[in-house]
């Protein structure tokens, strides 16, 4: 099917759309690095990407305020750590390169959910970024998709093809461009829905869980900025070091997730018992990963919106991402979303009602968008 999209690309000049999903960490935050399992959960709230073929050797990118507005390199001869905001971009394509990817010219723009709604007929809503939903992997996703689809990849659904995907987005993040990034945001964004994921090894071994959770997933943006670089060369240390407080944590987190894996991979799992497993795992964050709302390197309102949330009926809350500031997560029944969602407004925080994202990354035809001679469609 691949194989068929490139070749019209080449020759009609289609333009597709690449949507990749960020996600919540709802057991496990920092045990991906540390080469243990986590449990992330795919949200439906997405990056967009418009790409399209071309005949040249330069990649052109655009983008939309406050992020960098553009990007042309040169296949032949880049360096993979400019661009701004957009040397993800390079920093992907690099790692295809190094892999012996026979990388075409292209034309990409990133856009905003709702032109990406009114181009695909579907609902769609933004990924906020900066906030530890993993919109940087999302970013890498969507472009690695675009270079697979542009070499005639195979079959998008398949688990080596995503395995592909996610393992291109995490060495142009990770080695490439040096960020401290663990190997779970990448597949989580390109498989969707919830996932177990043991990182002991590169790649990962990922295993989809198949509970069905009848909860609601509300998102907390502390709207705090969050120093995540020198949060993690702080947590790196004290691993290094085997700290006492840092390794306690640890086994406390592994066991959470061990159990919460169990837990999901019934069909009906119990929504109490996931909420208290949220709780204890936010207890460990805090008193011994020390990464919630006392964190040293910056410290933050976290603690208010999830005792918050737990307080107006929340089945658990937690922090998701690197901690020290940047949102949390709350799950409850469909009919306490109103009053948690409230509570969480009324500590401070800005609200995102969201679901789990059933697709992962997508990729869809533009048929409106068809060109038989060459020129410029983005």
């Amino acid at each position: 099917m691949l194989k068929l999209l490139y070749t019209v690309l080449l020759k009609i000049k289609i333009m597709y759309l690449i949507t990749a999903p960020g996600r919540v960490c709802l057991f496990g935050e920092h045990m991906d690095w540390c080469r243990r399992a986590v449990i992330p959960a795919a949200i439906d709230m997405r990056t967009f990407l418009l790409a399209s073929g071309n005949n040249g050797h330069f990649i052109e990118v655009k983008s939309y305020p406050p992020f960098t507005p553009y990007d042309r390199f040169n296949l032949n001869n880049f360096n993979p750590r400019e661009g701004g905001d957009l040397r993800y971009v390079r920093a992907v394509v690099k790692a295809a390169l190094s892999r012996g990817y026979r990388v075409r010219g292209m034309r990409l723009r990133f856009i905003k959910a709702e032109e990406a709604s009114r181009l695909s007929s579907r609902n769609y809503q933004d990924l906020p970024v900066k906030k530890g939903l993993s919109s940087s992997a999302a970013i890498c996703v969507a472009t690695a998709t675009s270079i697979y689809v542009g070499v005639g990849g195979a079959d998008l659904g398949s688990r080596s093809t995503l395995t592909e995907i996610s393992d291109l987005a995490y060495t142009g993040e990770r080695k490439i461009l040096g960020i401290n990034c663990g190997q779970m945001d990448q597949y989580a964004s390109s498989f969707g829905n919830l996932l177990y994921i043991d990182c002991t090894t590169e790649p990962p071994r990922v295993t989809p869980l198949k509970a069905r959770l009848p909860v609601s997933l509300i998102i907390g943006d502390t709207m705090q900025e969050k120093d995540t670089p020198r949060i993690l060369a702080w947590l790196g240390h004290r691993y290094e070091s085997r700290e006492k407080d840092f390794m306690e944590g640890l086994e406390g987190i592994v066991e959470v997730v061990e159990q919460a894996r169990v837990e999901l991979s019934k069909e009906n799992p119990d929504p109490y018992t996931i909420g208290e497993l949220m709780n204890l795992n936010q207890y460990y964050l805090k008193k011994y990963l020390k990464v919630s709302g006392d964190c040293p390197i910056s410290p933050s309102n976290l603690d208010k919106l999830i005792n918050a949330a737990v307080e107006a009926g929340a089945l658990g809350a937690k922090l998701s991402g690197s901690g020290g500031g940047g949102c949390m997560v709350a799950v409850c029944l469909k009919e306490d979303e109103e009053r948690v969602a409230n509570a969480i407004e009324r500590a401070g925080g800005k609200v995102y009602i969201t679901k789990i994202a059933k697709e992962g990354v997508t990729v869809e035809i533009l048929p409106q968008y068809l060109k038989v001679s060459a020129g410029t469609i983005l």
